[in-house]
């Protein structure tokens, strides 16, 4: 018979490293015997029979030959098993050595992963250490003081409204794409999808002039770039920046609010030419195309951009001497000077487009003691810190002087002459005295806004 003995090694530390299990099963074979002979004989021999056999011979043993076989089997056996003992003893002090060397190997992998980072965690710690370095200096702790985006107040909460004119980019520019070959020769559009036109080689010409116009007016600053996704601003961006190094530019991204108005798929010339009239009986602004778009639909997508953008700029994206340009379309510029400055729709009808490739500038109003910290404007809205030049007002014709900036007055209600810049107008202060003079006139039951009925 053959006899098996299983030994288990428990690995004590309870780490299992990969390929190595917890615990490990040996089968020794340790001998082969006749397991009931050898019983039987044990059990008949006498205690003091086995005392007096030497094992390893030195003396003579008188029981017969079959019985000292039987001992000198069980003595090999347990030398066996004794040296199965040490091998098992040695792999499990192997085992330990290898869980530790593991961990140790674990350890340092760890430590290199925490301390090996990407680029963009790099900069990020870098950017946020120079920025707390900063604000302790400068005893703030607001990022944006410090010319850093704080997503903090990326939203439409009361702490997102801008109470410092640093953290604002310094001038919004505008320029409509060069000239195009649908500029030119409207049958382009019958042949060509309207996003894939094309600027002349005049029209790369102007691009390139636009540029150097823009490096009069925003030397002082680095530029952000917003284009439409359109070929033809895509191509005047690429003349505008020739004007500029790359240190010089802070960024473009492509916007597809910025497109030109949707006129429909290829455009069939005479059916354009019918749709156009339609749309002077209609009303230009909320007349939409087959296929295409309103003015009004075209305001309500940069409705989108210019929410977004806001916030962009009340977290402080463009702080640090930053001018923002947006190389757009005639109609998607006017419709967001629109936008932005609140014109009702027949002041937007009396405005012409910009021609091709001329800048119109939105200056950040100059910084005074009203704009800064509590100052009196502190509370007023990021697009009433913005005006349109005095240049680009004679640019856009149709635009008069009071379209051209944002006022939180009411519509029809003008300042009075001779007051402060800021502060109520003439009929606010009338009105705020009859209150005075009868606190009681604004709650009696006679009067018309407390009438019951």
């Amino acid at each position: 018979m053959v006899m098996v003995m299983s030994t288990r090694v428990t690995n004590p530390g309870g780490y299992q490293p990969r390929g190595i299990h917890h615990h490990h099963h040996h089968q020794v074979v340790v001998g082969v015997v006749d397991y009931c002979t050898m019983s039987s004989s044990l059990h008949r021999a006498p205690t003091r029979g086995l005392d007096s056999v030497s094992v390893r011979g030195t003396r003579k043993d008188t029981r017969p030959l079959q019985q000292q076989d039987e001992v000198m089997d069980v003595d090999r056996m347990m030398r066996m098993m004794e040296a199965q003992q040490r091998m098992i003893d040695d792999q499990a002090r192997m085992i330990d050595d290898l869980r530790r060397t593991m961990d140790d190997v674990m350890m340092v992998q760890g430590r290199d992963t925490r301390t090996r980072k990407g680029p963009m965690v790099e900069a990020l710690e870098a950017e946020d250490d120079e920025a707390r370095k900063a604000m302790r200096e400068a005893g703030i702790s607001d990022r944006r003081l410090v010319g850093l985006f704080d997503a903090r107040y990326h939203s439409t909460s009361p702490g997102s409204t801008p109470q410092d004119y640093r953290i604002l980019p310094k001038r919004i520019i505008l320029v409509r794409h060069a000239e195009s070959e649908g500029n030119v020769n409207n049958q382009a559009y019958t042949y060509l999808p309207d996003p894939q036109v094309p600027l002349t080689q005049h029209g790369w010409r102007q691009a390139l002039e636009a540029g150097m116009m823009m490096k009069k007016v925003a030397s002082d600053t680095k530029l952000f770039f917003y284009t439409s996704p359109y070929l033809r601003s895509k191509q005047t961006y690429e003349g505008v920046s020739e004007a500029f190094g790359v240190s010089n530019i802070a960024g473009v991204q492509e916007e597809v609010q910025l497109r030109e108005q949707d006129f429909g798929n290829f455009q069939d010339a005479e059916g354009k030419r019918r749709e156009k009239a339609e749309r002077m009986r209609f009303g230009r602004f909320f007349y939409r195309f087959p296929n295409g778009e309103s003015g009004a639909d075209v305001y309500d997508r940069m409705t989108l951009f210019e929410d977004h953008l806001v916030r962009d700029i009340n977290a402080g994206r463009f702080a640090g001497d930053t001018s923002l340009v947006l190389v757009t379309h005639g109609l998607a510029a006017r419709i967001f000077l629109m936008r932005w400055f609140h014109w009702t729709v027949d002041q937007f009808m009396r405005v012409y487009n910009p021609p091709n490739a001329v800048p119109l500038v939105l200056e950040r109003v100059v910084p005074d003691e009203s704009l800064r910290p509590g100052g009196q404007s502190a509370w007023i809205h990021t697009k009433a810190l913005y005006r349109l030049s005095d240049d680009s007002m004679k640019v856009l014709q149709g635009c008069t002087p009071e379209m051209c900036t944002t006022s939180w007055l009411p519509r029809g209600l003008s300042e009075p002459t001779g007051t402060a810049s800021f502060g109520p107008p003439r009929e606010v202060h009338e009105l705020l005295e009859s209150m005075d003079e009868d606190p009681d006139h604004h709650f009696r039951n006679d009067s018309p806004q407390c009438d019951s009925t």
